[in-house]
């Protein structure tokens, strides 16, 4: 099991580092994917607006799925492919097929699954490692689960080595405040550039092309891969200006704006660090 003095440090370094480099060295292409294949969600965590504001309950179809990651191999994408958006991945009984489809038009692609670990089982697990899943990150609201107690002692110390355990308040210092909708007094994010949009082709549940990770409410819609090309989308001059506008820091977007700290938007919920003593 990869634990957070290891794992989330590097990672944090890795962003860190990325800014720069996308700013003035790497082409404009993203090299993350979030494909939400179901919007539900089995919790109401604190520090998500699912919480106070569930979404519809929708499950894209496979034909759907399977053509975004055919669009995937056309560009030649490479990076890391993750099946979630607010959704619980878990929830969808398809993924190990929607894995292995991935892998098998993809081979070189890193899965990486974030979960709430609820539905975690030592089957399960191994199940989904078999399809190809690279990566488990599995972050708890209050400690670790009672699945979690469960299932970690039934895997082997090679399969925990594709866990990175987290507990949100304790490891997750500045956390997003979603564009606003959620508030984390003494622990707001102060950005001076946003590499989210560059980075990351968010794709929810309903096939929509997203700001970024972090805008729930759909307040920007680049494209619907129901009806258009992924290619396409990314190419939309405004899309792309408003990437490079973001690298520079200039935040013309309230939902941006209220995400990086220079303005406050009225919130879903003002959620209070649960920091155990």
């Amino acid at each position: 099991m990869v634990t957070r003095s290891l794992g989330l440090s590097l990672l944090d370094r890795v962003k860190d580092l990325e800014l720069p480099l996308r700013r003035w060295i790497l082409p404009d292409r993203f090299h993350r994917v979030e494909v939400e294949t179901d919007s539900r969600c089995n919790r109401s965590c604190h520090y998500c607006p699912v919480a106070v504001a569930p979404r519809p309950v929708h499950k894209m179809s496979e034909e759907l799925f399977t053509s975004i990651v055919d669009q995937l191999v056309e560009i030649g994408f490479h990076g890391r492919f993750s099946p979630h958006f607010f959704g619980e991945p878990l929830l969808d009984e398809r993924l190990p097929d929607l894995v292995r489809i991935v892998k098998a038009r993809l081979p070189r692609v890193q899965v990486v699954v974030y979960t709430n670990g609820d539905l975690l089982t030592p089957d399960r697990s191994r199940a989904l490692l078999q399809a190809g899943v690279s990566l488990f990150i599995v972050t708890f609201e209050e400690g670790h689960s009672r699945a979690w107690k469960r299932t970690e002692p039934g895997l082997s110390r090679r399969e925990r080595r594709h866990f990175l355990v987290r507990d949100f308040d304790r490891d997750v210092k500045r956390p997003f405040n979603r564009g606003g909708l959620i508030r984390f007094p003494g622990r707001e994010l102060h950005q001076k550039a946003c590499i989210a949009p560059a980075s990351t082709l968010v794709v929810d549940a309903w096939g929509k092309v997203r700001l970024c990770p972090n805008d729930y409410a759909g307040e920007v819609e680049w494209g619907d891969l129901a009806m258009h090309r992924l290619a396409d989308i990314w190419a939309r001059p405004d899309y792309h200006e408003l990437r490079q506008a973001l690298l520079r820091g200039e935040f013309t977007r309230p939902i941006c704006r209220a995400c990086v700290g220079l303005e406050e938007r009225t919130p879903m919920a003002v959620n209070p660090p649960r920091v155990a003593s």
